[in-house]
């Protein structure tokens, strides 16, 4: 059976009269009101500061502390034509901040320069050697951009041959802040800005800002790709510039970014934070994971259309290459996982596994195990470095963070971290994250929350819908997109999607159209959704399907499961009479006999309820349901278990008198006889003597003489009946009177010679 991946947590949305107004103000569906309710925005003027940001939603950038201090440095470099190097990183907000950083000082007619560490050769962040290089080539002011704050050798280095350092990052502030000639941060302690997530490229873009003395438009496409690429919160400040940024991106005449769009197969009219996300960001990152990433500042600052093509055509060539490599060290590394004893927290170390990639592994390890993981590669000097990924419920720097006698270079933050250590200390850092993960509490059964903003319809998901929800955008971190439970639909076909059938379509009906859906990546789960997919519930966020003109509703599944209910509990009672102590309990009482309901329904215990069983059943929900009578059919019972949903069946199953068998041919024969024999049958009065005279049970003669009657074989007028000669042939098989009476028996002879074994099988198979 499937599983959920997640623990899914309704944030049960309600209608307010906030959330009305909002909806009435906005003209924004029910849905959408409630939702921005529940995000904290209560009043009309919030939600129309969240919905339309504008150029007032930017902070004055002299709120950063050591703003002031930083474009006073940097203009008086620029004017004393002192040589400045921006020392960068190599992620797509490294890039993008440099690619800021440099175009703001060129503009302004600086002697400037960029230089991005080599991740495999300095690391991460201010490199001692690279510093001493840089000052010996002649560089006088060094401005790091998403990086810094932890440089504490390089910048003394720097100080001691008179280098200022000025530091612009947004990372985890250690205990002690380096001694730079000024530090511009978000969070700084003695700082009081009013947002402290911006990303690197963010901080950069309010440096420029307050160099220009104006919010520079032309940057705002290079500062969304890093804001958006480095997950921080897309909440206030950063979704006014990611807002406007992405609106930049659409029309942007970069040629760099216009090369990097037809790589990737981006519609550059439909960019959003998603594309981002999964296309530009995955191919600036490459970059830097797979080579030297100088040339990705390049490629984002050209102006030369042909190197810009040539540069995006080798940034999606190495981003072909690193998903083959992280899909080679992926599958070695969970080898290795295998053969190990378990732990709380996944260390895996190999030799030959590319530095560049295995943060990437990492999270691919966690997703897979559901623990925290580092992953490092093994150099051939006996050093571990690598990278580590974490779950919600263990903050990894804080596990790390009290033991960096340990390792040889250490940084991160709650969720994920760089580190290198001797391969020697690999087993002690083992047992000090297990003994972590134990001090932290961390449970593994616990599957991780998914928040689920409410239950959706199918026949709800409409365009209009969607075009509502989509004012929410840009989604990102603490602004997701909403997932929704699909509750009211039937699975109309199933099937694998994708070149190695790893992916799952769903048709759905909703009664009145047909919606798709669709799940990434199930891989191995395919076989079994496929073989029971009307079992399946999900968690999907609405989307829009473009195809050749035709712009449909579509559902992108997060997290399914097999909803397999538990069986209902079957108590057999077959009773040939109804008892007071049948009827104790409150239950739903159901019966197919409408007399016989009338009956009971005003003797029932309070908290029930008395149901007669006809073709126009609804589903029925209770804790526990009685059948209390007999159907004519096994069709009308199956019909009727078809429709329950409950924990616990009591079937009484009662009837007054076992049916009489159905009478022989030879027996019907010898009363057609008798019938043309006596000339007439009075049948008020005659019928206790014929029945003796036949050899038949009254019910039997009964039933006989019904036969005959719907088979044109005999009349009744003022209750005589009489013969009739020369009739028509017609098979009594074919009767209403045989076929009723036959299938009253099929289920008298179910209930009567079936062990409860056996009719618990029957009724279970059966129930809805």
């Amino acid at each position: 059976m499937v599983s959920a991946k997640y623990r899914w947590q309704e944030e049960n949305l309600a209608p307010t009269p906030a959330s009305q107004a909002i909806a009435d103000e906005f003209g924004l569906a029910n849905l959408v009101a409630e939702l921005l309710v529940k995000k904290g925005y209560t009043t009309v003027e919030e939600v129309r500061r969240f919905l339309e940001p504008s150029s007032t939603s930017f902070y004055d950038p002299y709120l950063l502390y050591d703003m002031q201090k930083t474009v006073d440095r940097i203009q008086e470099a620029i004017v004393s034509g002192e040589h400045i190097t921006i020392y960068g990183d190599y992620d797509a907000d490294g890039l993008t901040s440099t690619a800021i950083m440099y175009e703001t000082l060129t503009q302004l007619g600086a002697d400037v320069d960029y230089y991005i560490p080599d991740r495999f050769k300095d690391g991460y962040g201010p490199n001692k050697d690279a510093y001493e290089r840089l000052i010996a080539n002649g560089t006088e002011l060094i401005v790091t951009v998403d990086n810094g704050v932890s440089g504490h050798e390089a910048i003394t280095l720097a100080n001691e041959k008179g280098v200022d350092v000025l530091v612009t990052d947004h990372h985890e502030l250690p205990q002690t802040l380096p001694d730079a000639y000024a530090v511009v941060h978000p969070r700084h302690p003695k700082g009081k800005y009013p947002f402290g997530d911006l990303s690197g490229a963010g901080v950069a873009f309010k440096v420029a800002t307050a160099l220009l003395d104006e919010i520079p438009q032309d940057l705002l496409d290079l500062a969304t790709i890093g804001t958006v690429a480095d997950l921080v919160s897309l909440t206030d400040e950063n979704r006014a510039l990611v807002k406007f940024g992405l609106t930049a991106l659409k029309n942007t005449l970069r040629p760099g970014l216009l090369a990097l769009y037809e790589v990737a197969g981006v519609d550059q009219r439909a960019i959003t934070s998603e594309t981002i996300g999964f296309s530009l960001g995955p191919r600036l990152n490459a970059i830097g994971r797979m080579q030297h990433a100088q040339s990705g500042v390049e490629l984002l600052t050209t102006l030369d259309d042909e190197l810009a093509t040539d540069l995006a055509k080798e940034a999606q060539s190495l981003n072909i290459q690193r998903q083959n490599i992280v899909e080679e060290i992926t599958k070695q590394a969970l080898h290795k996982l295998e053969k190990e004893p378990k732990h709380l927290v996944n260390v895996v170390a190999g030799s030959d596994w590319h530095e560049g990639v295995l943060g990437i592994v990492a999270s691919r390890l966690v997703e897979k195990t559901g623990r925290p993981t580092l992953v490092l590669d093994i150099s051939d000097e006996g050093i571990a470095k690598g990278s580590g990924r974490s779950i919600e419920d263990f903050h990894l720097f804080n596990a790390l963070d009290g033991h960096r006698e340990l390792m040889t270079s250490f940084g991160g933050h709650h969720m994920a971290c760089g580190l290198a250590l001797e391969v020697s200390n690999l087993s002690q850092l083992q047992a000090i994250l297990d003994e972590e993960a134990k001090a932290q509490e961390l449970d593994l059964t616990k599957k991780p929350v998914l928040k689920v903003s409410a239950k959706l319809k199918a026949s709800e998901v409409t365009l209009d819908l969607i075009a509502s929800l989509d004012k929410l955008a840009p989604f990102g971190t603490d602004n997701e997109v909403p997932l929704f439970e699909i509750i009211d639909y039937q699975v109309v076909q199933a099937k694998a999607l994708g070149k190695t059938n790893d992916h799952l379509r769903l048709d759905l009906s909703t009664g009145k159209t047909q919606l798709a859906a669709l799940a990434f990546g199930v891989g191995d789960k395919l076989p079994e959704l496929l073989a029971q997919p009307k079992s399946l519930k999900f968690v999907a966020s609405v989307d829009k399907n473009e195809w050749r003109g035709n712009v449909s509703p579509q559902l992108l599944i997060k997290d399914l499961a097999q909803a397999v209910k538990p069986k209902p509990q079957v108590i057999i009672e077959r009773s040939e009479r109804l008892q007071k102590e049948q009827f104790l309990s409150p239950a739903l009482y159901g019966f197919f006999n409408a007399n016989l309901a009338q009956r009971f329904a005003d003797h029932l215990p309070a908290g029930s309820k008395c149901v007669v069983f006809d073709q126009n059943l609804p589903q029925l929900t209770a804790d526990e349901i009685v059948l209390v009578d007999l159907p004519q059919n096994l069709a009308q019972l199956e019909f009727v278990l078809s429709k329950l949903d409950c924990a616990k069946v009591r079937a009484i199953l009662y009837t007054k008198a076992k049916s009489a068998p159905l009478p022989e041919r030879t027996a019907l024969t010898k009363v057609y006889k008798f019938i043309f024999q006596v000339g007439h049958l009075n049948l008020k009065t005659d019928l206790d003597q014929a029945a003796t005279q036949v050899g038949l049970e009254k019910s039997q003669l009964v039933l006989a003489l019904k036969m005959f009657f719907e088979a044109g074989f005999v009349t009744i007028k003022n209750g005589i009946l009489v013969g009739v000669k020369n009739a028509r042939p017609h098979r009594l098989e074919d009767t209403n009177s045989y076929r009723t009476h036959g299938q009253q028996i099929q289920v008298e002879e179910l209930v009567s010679t079936s062990s409860d074994e056996e009719l618990t099988d029957w009724l279970l198979q059966r129930l809805g």
